[in-house]
């Protein structure tokens, strides 16, 4: 999976913030069931289920590749929804955006009911590296430059044809949460026959481990918050850390400085 977006400046970014979201079991299969009954392979379960305050899911927003490696990767995996022929997925900063995936470009899915089958036999996968130049970072997709961002922070969007793009920043949904982020464990998954290839409990060379600097992405595309409606999973990458966690660390600096002062 590749990142998009140039324009996004940090002065953007430091007005952004996540908030809890409810994840709803709903008659589809929900995140809980996709993630440990049909991902999981080895390791400790998730639970994922009601509100991101207090479960294992994440509404964080922005996120950048991790400093352990020289690029970041996306896979597809499912979509449960009405709309996936016209879905399409990426990342962006500020108004500079980037396409990782189209319309075109299908996990396994069910538009209704259980999901049962294997995550995707077609390897749809992109690779995603920045290039600093002049102040800026070129952003690349499987090797070929893609655009160009105004640093190395992007958000997640995903398209719905005409309709709005839905974004991980809950602000430019209107105030409203569409977008979850679960981080591995070292567990170990399997994302399907085409990628892990021989992939069981008792061949765990063969499936893809879930570590910490890699996540499951979830979308919500409509109204029942099941967040099952797009499912990607993104390697090495971490997030960035939110306005209020920043801000207290100054706070933090700030009381640091004057102790030392009123001590000296």
């Amino acid at each position: 999976m590749k990142f998009v977006r140039t324009t996004f400046a940090l002065v953007a970014l430091s007005a952004a913030s996540s908030h809890a979201a409810m994840i709803n079991d709903g008659s589809e299969a929900n995140l809980n069931e996709i993630i440990n009954g049909t991902l999981l392979v080895a390791g400790s379960s998730v639970d994922v289920l009601g509100d991101t305050a207090t479960n294992q899911a994440t509404t964080n927003p922005y996120f950048r590749s991790s400093p352990d490696s020289s690029n970041s990767s996306a896979t597809f995996l499912i979509e449960i929804t009405g709309g996936l022929s016209s879905q399409s997925f990426g990342i962006y900063n500020g108004s500079d955006y980037i396409q990782l995936f189209s319309g075109a470009d299908e996990g396994s899915y069910t538009t209704s009911g259980s999901y049962v089958g294997p995550v995707v036999d077609n390897a749809t996968r992109a690779q995603v590296s920045f290039d600093i130049s002049g102040g800026s970072y070129s952003v690349y997709v499987n090797n070929t430059k893609a655009g160009t961002f105004s640093s190395n922070e992007f958000g997640f969007y995903l398209g719905r044809g005409g309709a709005p793009l839905v974004y991980s920043d809950s602000e430019l949904n209107g105030g409203t949460e569409r977008f979850v982020a679960i981080q591995g464990k070292g567990q170990y998954l399997n994302l399907g026959s085409e990628i892990n290839y021989g992939c069981a409990a008792d061949s765990l060379a063969d499936c893809t481990l879930w570590e910490r600097d890699d996540y499951i992405l979830g979308f919500e595309d409509g109204s029942d918050s099941d967040f099952n409606d797009l499912l990607i999973y993104v390697e090495d990458i971490v997030a960035v850390p939110e306005p209020g966690t920043l801000a207290l660390l100054g706070l933090g600096l700030i009381g640091l400085g004057a102790a030392r002062r009123k001590k000296a």
